[in-house]
């Protein structure tokens, strides 16, 4: 049986040259003679049009949300309750929060079936539009069980004998004295290999009084690594700075390198930054994985309304787009899975990092050098000459690279770009201050995207619960102390005992209209500004985070801990 939203549908891809008129007949034969056939699988089986264009022309078509469907993303947990919505509707309930229940279609959202859904599951029905591959994955009855290979790097060194809280101060220093300890580059090496097993962004080489303390970044948490003798600063020290291309004898200046290196199968490039202090020198190191992959912008956590907010600011032909958020927020990431979005062979994309994370085959990337006098002011007045359509340009920290920003926005480029902020709202004087000056930055500024990123709860040991009162009134949420229902992680062999397994991100989204403009032009005090974006709609990232939080995403406590 034919239906209105299918003939829609067909119309559209007709118009648009997907099927021509044998095919346009054909859809139209078929749908009317098969009883009970489904749309999607006569346009995908029997006429051949990519999966893909479906779901995007149904997602246009009927104004409904385009979503990157993948397991991790549903949180709807009742598998009698999403085998009933599969067999009934096909369609399956993907996120349920509050009196809202968001549904992901292959097919188009039938205007009889929302209804029925609407009575059956008693909640406001949020359609989106999904491909059949993502759905078909999400549908399957046998769980698909994630594989780290990066549990499959050997390790090198037992750890553990050289820690001096597990073992004893005395123990470790017998070890040492008598020389039955790895050389300097295996410690480190295992050190690293062990970060990248556990998932850790960025490693901390701490010398303190009575020793060299290593702990790891996970998740934004600091975790305890490994505690060394002291005496074994300088040989791992050195073993960095080496490593990074560092200056190996000026040891009362702050300094940054790079380098790569190979663990299994995996390359990475690694960051090395140290800072001075009474104890010694203190080394940060960044792990970057080397990846052909560019994340999707529909993977990075956005809300629903906030995906539509960036995509539109993403689709305005120029001016300036700022993400910013704290260091290790995600930024970067974000910026990427942008230019994925906009990536097209007849866009002109060029960026300007320091440095490069992942390698675009749709862009043109310049690698900042500030030692051969390439540094992100001048490479941009270097790239405005290649006539681009998008410019990204890595961070903006200090005015130079702010005016080099805005100025390039200001001749009609698309420029986005990062900056470190506390919200959105305290970019625009943040980026005055830099000596942007208002009359630059109001006509070019059109919105911000500010990120922090939290943890989610483990999918393995997820389950509800009841808050206590005094944590609700901690967090801003105490009327809906009858009502609501949240989930936490009570710990599992998946997520270590911690209750949490991976990241999303929280997000606010300033859009920045003609209004907003003049009052940047006119200096208006930031009170103001954020009361007249407040009224035009504008919700702060709180907001966002108690989305994901009663929709069973995050907890309560990781809400308290990046929020307060």
């Amino acid at each position: 049986m034919i239906r209105d939203e299918d003939v829609r549908i067909i119309k559209i891809l007709f118009s648009k040259g997907y099927v021509d008129k044998t095919k346009f007949d054909k859809f139209h034969r078929i749908m009317g003679e098969v009883e009970q056939k489904k749309c999607s699988e006569v346009l995908i089986d029997a006429l051949g049009v990519n999966e893909e264009i479906v779901a995007s022309t149904i997602s246009e078509e009927f104004k409904i949300p385009f979503v990157n469907l993948t397991p991790s993303i549903v949180t709807v947990n009742n598998q009698i309750f999403k085998d009933e919505f599969v067999e009934k509707y096909n369609a399956v309930p993907i996120i349920r929060s509050g009196v809202e229940l968001t549904v992901a279609f292959t097919d188009p959202p039938y205007k009889e079936t929302i209804e029925s859904m609407r009575r059956d599951a008693q909640v406001f029905i949020i359609p989106v539009a999904v491909k059949r591959s993502a759905f078909d994955a999400v549908v399957m009855k046998e769980p698909v069980e994630d594989i780290d290979e990066f549990q499959q790097l050997p390790s090198k060194f037992q750890l553990e004998t050289l820690d001096m809280r597990k073992r004893g101060k005395e123990k470790v220093y017998e070890l040492y004295r008598s020389g039955r300890i790895p050389n300097a580059d295996v410690l480190i090496d295992e050190i690293i290999i062990r970060a990248i097993k556990d998932g850790a962004t960025d490693i901390y080489f701490e010398p303190m009084e009575q020793e060299f303390r290593v702990r790891y970044n996970i998740d934004s948490v600091l975790e305890y690594a490994v505690s060394l003798p002291k005496e074994m600063t300088e040989a791992l020290c050195n073993v960095m700075r080496s490593r990074g291309s560092l200056n190996m004898f000026d040891k009362k200046k702050a300094q940054d390198g790079r380098y790569a290196s190979i663990y299994g199968k995996f390359s990475f490039d690694m960051r090395v930054s140290t800072l001075p202090t009474v104890e010694g020198e203190r080394f940060s190191v960044r792990i970057l994985k080397k990846s052909n992959r560019v994340v999707n912008i529909t993977d990075l956590g956005f809300s629903f309304e906030n995906l539509a907010l960036v995509r539109y600011l993403l689709h305005r032909p120029r001016g300036l787009l700022m993400i910013a958020g704290p260091s290790v927020g995600g930024k970067t990431t974000t910026v990427y899975g942008c230019m994925n979005e906009l990536r097209d062979s007849q866009k002109n994309i060029i960026t300007v990092e320091n440095p490069i994370e992942y390698r675009l085959e749709f862009a043109s990337q310049v690698q900042v050098d500030v030692e051969q006098k390439l540094d992100y002011a001048s490479a941009m007045r270097a790239v405005l000459r290649q006539h681009p359509d998008l410019i990204f340009l890595g961070e903006i920290r200090d005015a130079e690279a702010g005016a080099a920003a805005a100025e390039a926005a200001l001749t009609g480029t698309m420029v986005v770009s990062t900056i470190l902020s506390n919200d959105a709202l305290s970019c625009i004087p943040r980026m005055t201050n830099f000596g942007i000056p208002p009359s630059w930055l109001a006509p070019t500024l059109n919105g911000i995207i500010y990120q922090q990123l939290v943890r989610k709860i483990c999918k393995h040991c997820r389950e509800s619960y009841k808050p206590k009162k005094h944590m609700l009134v901690a967090s801003g949420l105490s009327q809906l102390e009858d009502s609501i229902v949240l989930y936490r992680g009570r710990g599992c062999d998946m997520c270590g005992g911690d209750g949490h397994l991976g990241r999303t991100a929280i997000h606010e989204v300033l859009v920045v209209d003609e209004e907003l403009k003049d009052m940047i032009f006119n200096q208006t005090s930031p009170i103001k500004v954020k009361e007249t974006a407040t009224k035009k709609g504008f919700e702060s990232i709180r907001f966002d985070a108690a989305k994901k939080l009663v929709s069973g995403i995050i907890s309560l406590e990781e809400y308290l801990r990046v929020l307060g």
